[in-house]
């Protein structure tokens, strides 16, 4: 989804839009400018040159800052709505370019990225000059009738025709865009729901909602795992808490990397871990905690201009194949293991097979 979502975005974004629809207004244009000359109208060709001037010049504005997409809208519609203002007093009604308010019109009330007041208030001037124009020519021509109206107006609904098309599809793309970012931001509070917000492992609730199920999903054999943070208090009055953030983050990030894809790690606590080895026996779960330790023995958390050094007890509770098991207990009796081994001296990983006399 997220892929999909760049390549949404990618083509959604107004500047990449606003270069092709100014470049297809350039070349409407430069169409109109080389018939004007070919009618011999001198106020039309002044206007088509005005034209061409304030679509390059909207041009190089997009090209110079992604930011003044606004600004070049606006530009556009100003220049549409006088472009075709000229046209219907010089020429009159029925060369098309009563279609042109048409469709600018649909580009004020559709655009969702331009300026609303002025938006609005170029709608209202459109509306006014369009009906002056209509009631004072009576719906007629001005310039004698010939086979430059016929051609302009089949030139004009063709090109309006197409101007509805890009502006529809860009609609509809923005459209995708904006859905596939509601689904984007549902997952992303889903993410926070399910993760601890600093470590990005699983947070104890989500944790505890997988361990109340059946267990099953765990396999035949499997080990639960307690780890503590040794002396972390005295890191963070030492350091501070940036310190101690910093090194959770770190010891997440160990965690993650030593054990498989298919095991489970929460952070249970403040600077407690607990972790579900899946299809491990005792050797496997001890042999894995204890990479886990060595690495943090190697480990240094670099927080500002200190070096922090951070060690781990663990408790190891393992369980073999066919053995009755209850997750609670597992759980209680890894943590038992865990402060012995904190009595013990710390920096160890102290293992047992599951008591089941401690259900």
């Amino acid at each position: 989804m997220r892929r999909l979502l760049r390549i949404i975005k990618a083509n959604a974004e107004v500047p990449f839009f606003l270069k092709i629809l100014i470049g297809f207004i350039l070349c409407i244009h430069a169409v109109y400018l080389a018939a004007f000359c070919a009618m011999g109208e001198k106020i039309l060709i002044y206007a088509g040159v005005f034209s061409l001037a304030t679509y390059l010049f909207a041009l190089k504005l997009i090209f110079d800052s992604k930011d003044s997409s606004k600004l070049v809208i606006a530009v556009i519609q100003i220049a549409i709505l006088l472009h075709a203002l000229i046209c219907e007093v010089i020429l009159g009604w029925g060369y098309g370019f009563e279609l042109i308010f048409l469709i600018s019109t649909i580009m004020l009330f559709f655009s969702p990225f331009s300026y609303k007041r002025l938006n609005y208030s170029l709608i209202t001037l459109q509306i006014f000059p369009a009906a002056m124009c209509y009631l004072s020519l009576g719906g007629e021509a001005i310039r004698p009738p010939d086979a430059w109206r016929d051609a302009l107006f089949i030139f004009n609904l063709i090109a309006v025709c197409f101007l509805s098309l890009i502006i529809s599809y860009f609609l509809e793309i923005l459209n995708a865009f904006a859905f596939l970012k509601v689904l984007e931001q549902k997952e992303h509070v889903k993410q926070n729901f399910l993760l601890d917000p600093l470590t990005k492992l699983l947070n104890r609730a989500s944790m505890q909602n997988i361990l109340d199920g059946d267990g099953k999903i765990f396999g035949a054999k499997f080990a639960v795992v307690m780890g503590d943070i040794d002396d972390f208090k005295k890191i963070n009055d030492a350091y501070g808490h940036g310190a101690g953030d910093a090194t959770l983050v770190s010891i997440a990030e160990i965690l993650k990397g030593a054990l498989k894809e298919t095991d489970l790690v929460a952070r249970w606590g403040g600077e407690e871990f607990l972790a579900v080895l899946r299809d491990a026996d005792a050797g496997d779960a001890v042999a894995a905690v204890g990479r886990i330790k060595d690495k943090l023995n190697q480990n240094a958390v670099e927080f500002q201009r200190a070096s922090i050094k951070a060690t781990m007890t663990f408790g190891v509770v393992t369980l073999q194949e066919g053995e009755n098991f209850n997750l609670k207990a597992m759980i209680k009796q890894a943590d038992e293991l865990l402060y012995k081994g904190k009595r013990s001296g710390k920096n160890k990983v102290v293992s047992a097979k599951f008591d089941p006399s401690g259900i």
